[in-house]
């Protein structure tokens, strides 16, 4: 075989290596591409999941729904099944939308943040007496309606907002067991719209602020104010 001849089979030969190797590395990028793109089934949340609701919960009363997601946009942590964290709270609000990732629970105590329970809302502190706070029964996540008594009338001013704290109580505990003296806190934190937490300024100001505990059916009616002239009836 002449020189020219092997050099020819040789150039063939390496043109095919050549062309192998472009295919090969197409391939393989397609894969990638295809992998990329697959779409995987997480957990989302379908509507707000506040904090300290447990993972169990969560499923329990519908608040996850499973959606398929590209794989690039899983993000870490993202679970497709509640099992791992069902007996975990969420450390902060999940709101509707977000994936549902493993390091958003914890046990009780693994926060010490105060969570805010609703976009759009502030933290507020007031300073309130046993009775006026329903003797301590009030907890966080209590729903109450709020009275103001001052210059010689008693009316309510807000009728539901939230507690988000007793004294240093949260949502989320900070550490799993409360002393009986934070227990006692006569200082009650509320999630509320900045129109609220005016009122409540206002009021704390003004007179004593009083709080009744209300139930998830509780309702509340706008009456006159109660003076001296009408505390006893008609």
């Amino acid at each position: 075989m002449g020189r020219r001849t092997v050099l020819l089979v040789a150039a063939i030969l390496v043109a095919a290596l050549g062309a192998g190797l472009v295919m090969l590395y197409v391939h393989n990028v397609n894969q990638h591409v295809k992998a990329t793109n697959a779409p995987q089934q997480i957990l989302v949340a379908k509507k707000l999941i506040p904090a300290g609701t447990t993972g169990e919960t969560a499923s329990i009363e519908g608040d996850l729904e499973f959606q398929q997601v590209p794989k690039a946009a899983v993000a870490v942590g993202a679970l497709d099944d509640i099992a791992p964290v069902a007996n975990q709270v969420a450390l902060a609000p999940i709101y509707p939308g977000e994936q549902i990732l493993g390091p958003k629970f914890g046990k009780q105590g693994d926060s010490t943040a105060l969570n805010i329970p609703t976009a759009g809302t502030m933290a507020l502190s007031i300073s309130l007496g046993g009775p006026a706070r329903v003797n301590g029964f009030i907890v966080p996540g209590s729903d109450v309606a709020v009275f103001l008594s001052a210059g010689g009338s008693t009316q309510l001013i807000l009728d539901r907002v939230k507690v988000i704290a007793v004294g240093t109580r949260t949502l989320v505990p900070s550490s799993g067991q409360t002393s009986t003296t934070q227990q006692q806190s006569d200082v009650v934190t509320f999630g509320v719209t900045q129109a609220d937490a005016q009122k409540l300024i206002y009021a704390q100001a003004s007179g004593a602020i009083y709080l009744t505990l209300l139930t998830a059916d509780s309702t509340t009616a706008k009456l006159p104010a109660t003076t001296s002239s009408n505390v006893a009836g008609p």
